[in-house]
């Protein structure tokens, strides 16, 4: 007969406690009860009830503090907490998704609410329990890298220790994936895990090729960088120059392979940092730390290479703004409800050719390279530029632009205001907050200005710690666009769909579009849709295309297909 579940009750308020604890009686449950944080922190790490139910505003410690100890900590990470509060609005909940938090309560209470989801919670914990053998093998299969399939260095470390003694030395591999941030940002989370994957199976091959008994492992679980452990004895590996040329050797291989694999990538976007180095063993030094000192030796070779990319790169951005070689994109922007294109984002991006071929890459290394201001430039005259040469259509564009730009005299005076005031109603500015406004009163003048003109405004990264719900407020934007964070795995995090949900609420109470931004797979696309988001973007729906009007058909083409295939799938 399965054990009661144990649930613990932590409120500072007697009747609140009492209450919950009538609400949840018919779960058959065995209830213990906290009147402040720190007594709550110690039932839960002596007891380990199954469910924590958890008041924000607690004596001694928050609920928010408890439930970091408690997530933070192996022994009490699988222990399911709800917040409870009467504050139930996004700052609230995006702090409780941050911190691991599995559900949020917001009082007043609803009796069938209440038990519907702790029963949710409970049944939820009740199949991820594991018999003795079977939780053995679940934490050895967090050992492993999902994404490459590959043993991260906690699985090998044992067998590293012995090939050390037996051999007295040993060399090592380190591999590390360049400008991934880049590939995953142009083609999105589901096909980067796919080049992970090819990876790690490239590398693997590699070692196998090279030393017979190699031992292959994933830096961390979802890393991109891989360590190649071999024995060096007997080798002509002895000379550090050798290790160089084998180092230069293998990410060759390496990209020649991956090249192979990706044939329809760009021949720049593939790339491999290198570094190798070896452990001599000594016996008076602890074996674990010969073996990282060795790891970060490789490592540090391969630093050294990122930060001379890192300057190349900066050069390659320079003339970038110099030359204005930049490319101009429109990615097609979609009513959820409907078969139809709503409008574009204007989106830029360095020549085809260049290192810089996505949007996010480059404007993020602009503002690590403080020249933002001189790429936004060279943007919106090239955008501009593109925009004058066809008709609008009665569609909408929609441009990023850095809060710090609106404050600029001269970008208010520039030619594209007067253009954009010409086409009212056609262009929205798109604002990123990555640094604070610091007077919202003067900012939303400014704004207003833009609006005399006819030039709607979206705030970007709804949703996240960029756009605050003090922006939203104070600045009362046209549209809220949801961060891509939210809508990865919505259809797998409860708390994610209720943010999008607040989200989409806020929205409707300030008059405002919401826009989700980042859709990958029909799961997201149709969870945003249920939820009732006004507009979607996402390579599910349609890459970034040359031409605003090229591909429409194709778009609403494959939405009607979706709505078809819905229908049919209800009907069933």
């Amino acid at each position: 007969m399965p054990e009661r579940p144990v649930i613990l009750i932590a409120d500072d308020d007697e009747d609140v406690q009492r209450l919950l604890t009538l609400y949840v009686r018919p779960l058959d449950c065995e209830v213990l009860t906290a009147r402040d944080g720190e007594a709550a922190l110690a039932i839960a790490q002596s007891r380990l009830p199954d469910l924590v139910l958890l008041d924000v505003m607690m004596p001694k410690r928050s609920g928010w503090e408890v439930c970091q100890a408690l997530k933070a900590v192996q022994r009490t990470s699988h222990i399911a907490v709800v917040l409870v509060t009467g504050r139930g609005d996004v700052k609230d909940r995006l702090t409780g998704l941050q911190l691991g938090a599995d559900d949020y309560l917001v009082k007043p209470f609803n009796r069938d609410e209440v038990v519907k989801r702790i029963a949710a919670l409970l049944q939820r914990k009740h199949r991820d329990t594991y018999s003795a053998g079977e939780l053995a093998k679940a934490s050895e299969s967090m050992l492993f890298d999902k994404a490459s399939g590959l043993p991260t260095m906690p699985m090998v470390l044992a067998q590293l220790k012995e090939m050390l003694i037996e051999q007295g030395e040993i060399g090592i591999v380190y591999v590390d994936i360049e400008q991934f941030e880049s590939i995953e940002a142009e083609y999105g989370w589901a096909f980067f895990d796919e080049f992970l994957r090819c990876a790690g199976e490239a590398v693997a091959a590699e070692a196998r090729n090279r030393f017979p008994k190699a031992i292959v492992a994933a830096n961390l679980v979802g890393g991109s960088s891989f360590y190649i452990f071999f024995e060096s004895r007997g080798t002509d590996l002895r000379q550090e120059t050798a290790f160089d040329h084998m180092a230069s050797d293998v990410r060759e291989k390496l990209i020649a392979a991956m090249r192979e694999r990706f044939p329809n990538m760009q021949q720049g976007q593939i790339g491999f940092f290198v570094g190798a180095a070896r452990i001599d063993y000594r016996p008076q030094i602890r074996l674990e730390r010969q073996v990282y000192q060795g790891m970060q030796s490789a490592g540090d070779t391969v630093r050294n290479a990122e930060q001379q990319r890192k300057k190349e790169l900066t050069r390659e951005l320079r003339d970038i703004i110099r030359r204005k070689k930049v490319t101009t994109l429109f990615q097609p922007i979609v009513w959820a409800q409907k078969s139809a294109v709503f409008g574009y984002e204007v989106l830029t991006r360095g020549l085809p050719n260049s290192s810089f071929r996505n949007s996010d890459v480059l404007f993020g290394f602009a503002r690590e390279a403080k020249l933002a201001w001189a790429l936004e430039t060279v943007a919106l005259e090239a955008a501009l530029k593109r925009l004058r040469s066809f008709e609008l259509d009665g569609k909408k564009f929609l441009l990023n632009l850095e809060a710090e730009m609106f404050e600029e005299s001269e970008f208010r005076i520039h030619e594209m205001v007067s253009f954009f005031s010409e086409h009212r109603g056609n262009f929205v500015f798109e604002l990123t907050e990555r640094a604070a406004i610091e007077d919202y009163a003067v900012f939303r003048r400014l704004l207003d200005e833009f609006r005399e003109k006819g030039i709607e405004v979206a705030i970007d990264d709804a949703g996240s710690g960029y756009a605050s719900l003090e922006a939203i407020a104070a600045l009362a934007p046209d549209y809220l666009k949801i961060t891509k964070g939210l809508v990865s795995t919505l259809a797998d995090e409860p708390i994610k769909q209720d943010l999008v949900k607040m989200l989409v609420d806020l929205a409707g109470k300030i008059g405002a579009k919401t826009l989700a931004e980042g859709i990958e797979t029909v799961e997201e696309y149709e969870w945003c849709r249920d939820l009732g988001i006004d507009l979607l973007q996402g390579y599910y729906l349609a890459h970034p295309q040359d031409e605003p009007s090229i591909g429409d058909e194709e778009v609403e083409a494959s939405l009607k297909a979706d709505a078809a295939r819905r229908l049919l799938s209800a009907a069933r």
